[in-house]
């Protein structure tokens, strides 16, 4: 068949080697396939570079990436959209130390903002664009409040971030969140979609626990009931004092519409301050479980690793109700720092729960009221804090003993330390 006129045996035998070797090749393809890589296997890897000179540019370094092996610049970032395999997302961002603060604030949020656009596109229709349906005025009068409370924030900050580790925390938690809108709106651009959100409402994605308490200062809520049964519970359990070992429960309820989540693990070059001879931050390493758009929990629940230490942190809060009506008119204010940015801030800060609940405490919003857990491990010792937060009030008792003594502590919507600030 394969012989044609002016082809030798040679020829023609070479012929049948090919097509039997592309045979062979396509029964492997067929039966062993499954271990064969795809070629996307919709895993995605960026890069930030920064320079004086040239500012910031992003290297979209496509799929198919080991995290290891992805160029570091000022910041890289690895993002597993895994919804449909888990229902989680994964997102995990490293900055770089010898880097300005301000650089890596905002080379983290630009690759977050870029690489996560469509699930903050989703997110923000799921929940921000659907609480404001029937509600216009209330709505309208949340965005006048955040852009108040946020131009205010951020310029206190950047007026004492140099010397105040916590004004300058705070400022760089606005910073990413500022690059993080830019991120999203260039992965817009970059993706040829004709979408947009108003960039207020960046901010608001990032303040839904402190939404519940405006809703009820001005009586807004579509649901608030006052009598219904505690929402969210937390369980320690002490397993083994030799080595320590414990098990954390948390249970909370949310709406369908918020139901878009991502693990989320920030490793950030920080420092104390804005200083060029500050020290390190202590909590370099802060995993917790999110929401797009979103650059803390709202789930209540972090675990911070503590730069050249073995300990870890665990952080949990319980929602706690507030039935005393009057306490309301202590929130809202132009200069009270809402609750994100004081929980990160504390994160990064805090050595021990004493100093995260020192952090944590300043300029108390007075929304988002939880009582939070910050639990302190090695294989030898457990440290236990307790912290609330209420309007104008934050409580902190240092209970190792009693937690040790009773083998758990148990978290409902109910206070129960003495007022100490």
């Amino acid at each position: 068949m394969l012989k044609v006129v002016g082809a030798s045996w040679a020829q023609t035998q070479l012929s049948w080697c090919l097509i039997i070797a592309i045979t062979l090749l396509g029964l492997l393809a067929f039966y062993f396939g499954g271990t064969i890589r795809n070629e996307y296997d919709g895993k995605y890897a960026a890069t930030a570079f920064w320079s004086k000179e040239f500012g910031m540019r992003i290297d979209f370094c496509g799929q198919n990436n080991d995290p290891l092996t992805v160029r570091k610049g000022v910041a890289r970032a690895y993002y597993r959209p895994d919804l449909s395999e888990n229902g989680w997302a994964v997102l995990e961002v490293e900055t770089q130390a010898e880097y300005p603060d301000y650089v890596q604030a905002k080379a983290a949020g630009y690759l977050e903002g870029s690489l996560t656009w469509r699930m903050i596109y989703w997110h923000w229709k799921n929940t921000v664009e659907n609480t404001c349906i029937g509600r216009r005025n209330f709505c309208e009068r949340i965005r006048k409040y955040l852009e108040e409370n946020a131009e205010e924030i951020k310029r206190m900050a950047k007026r004492r971030g140099e010397s105040d580790p916590f004004w300058h925390q705070v400022n760089m938690f606005y910073t990413q969140l500022k690059a993080l809108e830019d991120g999203w709106r260039f992965g817009v651009k970059r993706s040829r979609q004709d979408i947009d959100i108003p960039s207020v409402d960046f901010l608001w994605m990032n303040i839904m626990p402190d939404l519940k308490n405006f809703e009820q200062k001005w009586n807004a809520s579509k649901d608030f009931n006052p009598d219904k049964p505690p929402l969210s519970a937390t369980l320690v359990k002490i397993i083994s004092t030799n080595p320590i070992d414990f098990v954390l429960a948390q249970s909370a309820s949310g709406y369908y519409g918020s139901m878009l989540r991502i693990q989320k693990r920030y490793n950030f070059g920080f420092h104390e301050t804005q200083s060029d001879d500050s020290a390190l931050v202590n909590g370099k390493i802060v995993e917790f479980t999110s929401y797009p758009g979103s650059i803390y929990s709202q789930d209540d629940f972090y675990k911070v690793i503590k730069k050249g230490s073995k300990t870890e942190t665990t952080v949990v809060g319980t929602e706690l109700q507030n039935n005393n009506r009057q306490l309301w008119e202590k929130i809202m204010k132009t200069d009270q720092v809402l609750l994100g940015a004081r929980i990160m801030a504390a994160n990064r800060l805090a050595s021990n729960s004493k100093k995260w609940y020192e952090v944590f405490s300043r300029n108390n919003s007075g929304t988002g009221n939880k009582q939070w857990l910050v639990i302190s491990t090695n294989s030898t010792s457990i440290a236990f804090g307790v912290i609330e937060q209420m309007p104008g009030i934050v409580s902190y008792e240092e209970l190792s003993k009693t937690l040790l003594s009773t083998g758990y502590w148990v978290s409902n919507s109910n206070p129960c330390l003495k007022v100490s600030c």
